[in-house]
This record gives structure tokens, sequence and C-alpha cells, in this order.
């Protein structure tokens, strides 16, 4: 028969053991995902590096057509939006993370306003023969054409 000592032990021991194999297993799940990460990292292609604008006009007005102009600054991973707008809201202006799939780069909404954040790109943008446009600007008429951008920098 065990003695209470004994049982005391050996449960000291299965903890021990039971600790020392989470620790091992959550290090070897970071590992893993560290290494998955580095992996998939690719470095923003240049020539979507830069400063890019475009107006997109949005709906008559009593005084005028609204409109809204797109300004962004593209660096490395992110892309800075602000906007410039004639009887528009001004919204989403900020940081945007940017992912380069399939020759398309995506901007994902980074900043504070809780209502820009979505899982699928805000904007995307293209390089066609030596042109550049992007898909995501305007209201419904527009946000789903492809307008052309001006590159200033």
């Amino acid at each position: 028969m065990m003695h209470n000592k004994d049982i005391k032990k050996w449960i000291f021991i299965i903890l021990c053991l039971f600790l020392i194999n989470c620790k091992t297993h959550d290090e070897n799940k970071k590992y893993s995902i560290k290494q998955s990460a580095s992996e998939n990292i690719k470095l923003l292609d240049s020539k979507f590096q830069g400063e890019f604008s475009a107006t997109v006009e949005t709906e008559e007005t009593t005084s005028g057509t609204a409109s809204i102009t797109y300004h962004f600054n593209i660096k490395k991973d992110v892309a800075v939006l602000t906007t410039t707008t004639y009887h528009e809201p001004i919204r989403c202006n900020g940081n945007y993370k940017t992912i380069e799939s399939n020759d398309i780069l995506e901007l994902y909404y980074a900043g504070g306003e809780e209502n820009c954040k979505s899982k699928t790109a805000a904007f995307e943008i293209k390089k066609e023969n030596n042109k550049y446009f992007i898909k995501g600007l305007g209201g419904e008429g527009t946000i789903n054409e492809w307008i052309e951008l001006v590159k200033s920098a």
C-alpha cells in the first residue's frame, strides 16, 4: 500500500512532467508560427511604393458636384490615406496595411475607426501598361470600377 508521502511525490512528478510537456508544446507552437510567418513575408514591390492620388465625383448637389480626392502615400507595408472632399464626409483616413497578391496591392484599414475595418480589402491597386489603377473609391457608382491613379512621387 502506498503511503501519503509517496502519493504526494507521484502527484508532484506527474504535475512537473505535465508542465514541462505544455511548455515544450507551447514553444514548438510559437516556433512553427514564427517560421511560417517569416516564410510568407514578401517585401512590397517597389512599383507600388510612392505617392498616388485620384478624384471621384460622387453625386450632384444644389451647390455643385460632390467629390473626394484620395491621396495615398505607400511605403513598405503601410499606406497612409488622406482625403479632401467637397460635400462628402471625411472618414477612414489613416494607416492601411498592404498585402500584395497576384500583382494586386490590397489595402486593409488599420486605423481607429471601427466602422472602417473589414476582412476584405478596402482598396486594390494594380499596374497595367505603366499606368496605375485603383478599385474601392467613391460610392456605389464607382466603388467596383478600376479608376486611374496618378503617381506623383
